[in-house]
C-alpha cells in the first residue's frame, strides 16, 4: 500500500503537453503499423487491432483510476512497467521483427525513432508546467533528445543518398539504448513505489498513470525499445543499408 506521505493527484491540464504526447503516440503508432505491415493488408489489420487493443486498455486503466491504485499487490503501475519492457523486447525478437531486420532499411528504422526529438521538447514543456518531474527532462538526467536529433540527421543523410558509416549506426544505437536504460532506472527510482529522491509530489513519477500520458511508456517507449532491438539485429546480421 502506498504510504500516507505520498498523495497522488491528476496532473494539471496543459494542452501542449497533453495533445503533444497523445498526438505523437498516435502518429508514431500509425507510422509503426504502416512500416511493419510491409504493404500486407492482413498483417496490417492484425497490427491495427493489436495497437488499438494496447492503447485502448491502457487508456481505460488510466481513465478508471486503476493505474493509480497502490492497494493492490503487485501495484498496477509495476505491471504496466514490466509489460512495457516485455512487449518491447519480445516484439523486437519476434518473427515479425526478424523480417523487419532483414527487409527494412536503416533509414526507415532509424527515421521512425526521430519522434524522440519532438517528444523531448514536449516532455520539457510538461516539466515546466509542473506535470512531470525535472529528472525525466533534458534539464535533469534525460539526454534522449540527442537520440532524436541523431535519428533525424542520419535519416536526412540516407534520404540525400549520402553514405552513412556503419560505425555511426553502432554509436547511435548504443547511445539510444543506453538512454532508455537510464530513463528506465530513473522512472522506477522516482515512481510512487520507490521514491528514491524525495516524497514531494513534483518529484514523484505519477503523471504516466493518467491519460494521455500513459501512452508515453505504453506506446512510445515500447516502440523505442523494439526499434533498438531490431537495429541491433540488423547490425549483427550485417545486412545492407
Amino acid at each position: 500500500m502506498l504510504p500516507d506521505t505520498v498523495t497522488l493527484q491528476p496532473p494539471v491540464f496543459d494542452a501542449i503537453s497533453a495533445y503533444g504526447i497523445g498526438g505523437i503516440a498516435v502518429l508514431v503508432a500509425l507510422a509503426w503499423i504502416v512500416l511493419f505491415s510491409g504493404g500486407n493488408r492482413s498483417r496490417g489489420l492484425l497490427l491495427v487491432v493489436g495497437a488499438a487493443l494496447v492503447m485502448g486498455v491502457s487508456a481505460a486503466a488510466a481513465f478508471s483510476g486503476l493505474l493509480s491504485r497502490f492497494d493492490f499487490f503487485p501495484p498496477p503501475m509495476a505491471i504496466m512497467m514490466a509489460w512495457v519492457f516485455l512487449l518491447g523486447l519480445g516484439s523486437g525478437f519476434s518473427a515479425l521483427d526478424r523480417r523487419a531486420a532483414e527487409n527494412l532499411t536503416f533509414a526507415s528504422l532509424i527515421g521512425l525513432q526521430a519522434f524522440r526529438f519532438p517528444l523531448e521538447l514536449v516532455m520539457h514543456r510538461a516539466y515546466t508546467q509542473g506535470i512531470m518531474p525535472i529528472y525525466l527532462s533534458y534539464s535533469g538526467y534525460n539526454l534522449d533528445i540527442v537520440t532524436g536529433v541523431g535519428a533525424l540527421i542520419i535519416f536526412a543523410f540516407f534520404r540525400m543518398g549520402r553514405s552513412v558509416p556503419r560505425s555511426l549506426l553502432w554509436i547511435w544505437n548504443i547511445w539510444g539504448s543506453a538512454c532508455l536504460v537510464v530513463l528506465a532506472v530513473i522512472a522506477i527510482a522516482i515512481s510512487p513505489m520507490v521514491r528514491a529522491f524525495c516524497d514531494a509530489p513534483a518529484d514523484v513519477n505519477s503523471w504516466v498513470l493518467y491519460f494521455p500520458y500513459v501512452w508515453l511508456p505504453v506506446v512510445l517507449v515500447t516502440i523505442a525499445i523494439s526499434g533498438h532491438v531490431i537495429v541491433w539485429r540488423k547490425l549483427f546480421l550485417k545486412t545492407a543499408m
